[in-house]
């Protein structure tokens, strides 16, 4: 392997495309099932225990409020803004704001950002174990198809290292007792 091709293939993360997107649906989905259970505990208990969920009632009794206006009739000396009171009756909103829904909102946000993350945490931690899966794999064709058997080579962090490692010592053994395949 030349080492154009060694340094192509380190920075290739999907290497093996099944298993790798099978590994992320498998995260995907515990994770998702998570934010469905979490979503519905919150729906329930606004539901049960906080009325229904709502945040605030408005009230139905008419408010006083007090509106400065000019006085057109004042003299000299007197005040030039009135004050008038008025009786307002504030809106009945419909536009259901309660608790669910912003809790709703806010998982939605931060589940998406976490699922951003565990793609990301999946596709490296995944490359670590379909690395070496492939080398192991394709060492075990070539050997089958009787070309040259070379050691499986497989970096430091990557998973299955004792695997590889008596692999590597039975390919060792192989070599040594195969006199062609030097």
């Amino acid at each position: 392997m030349s080492n154009d091709s060694k340094k192509h293939y380190r920075f290739q993360y999907i290497v093996d495309k099944e298993f790798q997107f099978k590994f992320l649906a498998h995260y995907s989905l515990l994770f998702i099932s998570g934010v469905l259970v979490t979503l519905g505990s919150l729906y329930w208990l606004n539901q049960s225990k906080y009325d229904g969920g709502v945040v605030f009632h408005l009230r139905e009794d008419a408010q006083t409020v007090y509106w400065k206006v000019e006085n057109e009739d004042a003299g000299p000396g007197e005040e030039k803004f009135k004050y008038i009171p008025r009786e307002i009756y504030l809106p009945d909103y419909d536009h259901k704001l309660d608790r669910y829904t912003i809790q709703f909102d806010a998982v939605v946000t931060l589940s998406i950002l976490y699922l951003i993350l565990i793609t990301v945490f999946s596709v490296f931690k995944s490359h670590k174990m379909a690395g070496p899966v492939f080398s192991i794999k394709r060492s075990l064709q070539r050997m089958a198809a009787g070309e040259p058997i070379e050691k499986i080579r497989i970096r430091k962090g990557d998973e299955f290292q004792e695997l590889v490692q008596v692999l590597n010592e039975l390919i060792q053994k192989r070599m040594a007792d195969s006199p062609k395949s030097v």
